[in-house]
C-alpha cells in the first residue's frame, strides 16, 4: 500500500483492518490448523473448531477472497501460502501474527497513547509472551544465519546476547563458531520460552542462559562481543544510553559490540517499515520509538564506544551498527 493520492486511496487506508482482523480470527478461531486434516464445508468446519457455522462460513469466504483459502463448491481447503506459513514448521509465521493480533488493543488506544502516553504493558507471561519470543524466532532465523556469517567471532571468544529472547541468533552464533561461548541474556519470563524453543531445535546444551533485568541486573562477564538486536527501539533514548554503558562494562578491554535496529532515514518519514514500526512501538511501550543510524551511533558515543561504524540497513530498514570497547 503507497501514499495517499487520491479518495480510494484514503478509504484502502481506512479499510485495511478488516482484512487483518480476518487473518486474526482464522488464527484465533484455528481455522487452518481445523483444515490441515482435510478440506471439509463449514459445518463441519465448526464442529472441529467449535464455531458457528453460518457466520464461520463468511469468514471462510473472506478468507478464500485473500487467498489463504480454497473454495470448491461447499467445501474449503487451506491455499499454499496457508499450509506453508500459517501451520506449524520451518516456514511458520503463525506466532508472529498472533503477537500482532495481541497488540490490538493497545493499537486502539494509539490516539491515547500519543495525547498522554501510557504506562506500558506489564509483566507479559501465558500466550502472550509465548507469541512474542516464537514470533521473533519465525523472523530472526533466516536472518541470523546471515548475520552470524558477518560477525567475525573466534575459538574461545566470550559472546553475550542482550535480550537475546528466542535465542536464534546466539544458536547462530554457535553455528558459524562452535567454540565461542554464547551468553543469552533475558528476563525469566522469556527464558522460560527460550528454553522450550532451544529443546526443540535440539539446541539447549549449545547455548547458556542468564536470567535477570539488563537494565539493573549484572550481565556478568567479561565478554569479547556484545550483540544487541532488536532491543532498543523498546526504550527511551535516555535508557538506550544506560543500557549500552552496561553492556561496554561487561565487556573485555577492546571488547565489540554490534547494535542490529530497525533505521528510520534521517527525514524519519521513510522506509515504511519502520516508520509504522515506531508507531507501534509509541502505542506499546512507555517510551520506545524507532531511531536513526545518526542517533544510535550518538547513543553509542554517549555510552563511550569508539570507532562506531554502521553497515548499510537491508531492504527492510533493518542495519547494523558496531563499536569498540
Amino acid at each position: 500500500m503507497g501514499p495517499v493520492r487520491d479518495a480510494d486511496d484514503l478509504m484502502a487506508v481506512g479499510h485495511a483492518y478488516q482484512r487483518a482482523m480476518i487473518l486474526f480470527a482464522g488464527l484465533n478461531l484455528g481455522v487452518f490448523r481445523g483444515l490441515s486434516t482435510g478440506g471439509c464445508d463449514a459445518s463441519a468446519l465448526a464442529r472441529r473448531i467449535g464455531a458457528d457455522p453460518g457466520k464461520l462460513s463468511v469468514l471462510l469466504d473472506a478468507l478464500t477472497a485473500l487467498g489463504l483459502v480454497v473454495k470448491r463448491g461447499k467445501s474449503y481447503r487451506n491455499a499454499r501460502p496457508a499450509r506453508d506459513l500459517l501451520l506449524p514448521g520451518p516456514r511458520s509465521m503463525e506466532s508472529i501474527l498472533l503477537h500482532h493480533l495481541d497488540g490490538w488493543g493497545e493499537w486502539g488506544r494509539l490516539s491515547d497513547a500519543v495525547r498522554a502516553g501510557r504506562t506500558p504493558r506489564g509483566g507479559a507471561e501465558g500466550s502472550w509472551q509465548e507469541n512474542f519470543i516464537r514470533g521473533m524466532e519465525e523472523i530472526a532465523r533466516e536472518r541470523a544465519a546471515v548475520v552470524a556469517g558477518r560477525i567475525l567471532l573466534r575459538r574461545g571468544d566470550r559472546v553475550l546476547d542482550l535480550g537475546g529472547g528466542p535465542g536464534t541468533y546466539a544458536v547462530a552464533f554457535a553455528d558459524a563458531c562452535p567454540g565461542a561461548e554464547i551468553t543469552v541474556f533475558d528476563t525469566q519470563a522469556t527464558l522460560r520460552v527460550a528454553r522450550k524453543i532451544l529443546r526443540e531445535r535440539g539446541a539447549a546444551e549449545r547455548v547458556r542462559l542468564v536470567e535477570g533485568d539488563f537494565l539493573a541486573d549484572p550481565l556478568g562477564g567479561p565478554y569479547d562481543f556484545a550483540w544487541i538486536s532488536q532491543i532498543l527501539h523498546a526504550y527511551s533514548g535516555t535508557d538506550c544510553v544506560k543500557l549500552l554503558r552496561r553492556a561496554r562494562s561487561a565487556l573485555a578491554p577492546g571488547g565489540r559490540v554490534a547494535v542490529q535496529e530497525f533505521l528510520l532515514a534521517e527525514g524519519k518519514t521513510s522506509p515504511p517499515g519502520p516508520v509504522f514500526f515506531s508507531v507501534h512501538m509509541v502505542a506499546v511501550t512507555g517510551g520506545g520509538r524507532a531511531y536513526t543510524s545518526r542517533e544510535i551511533a550518538a547513543m553509542m558515543k554517549a555510552a563511550g564506544f569508539r570507532k562506531i561504524s554502521a553497515d548499510p540497513p537491508d531492504a527492510r530498514g533493518v542495519g547494523i551498527l558496531r563499536g569498540v570497547k
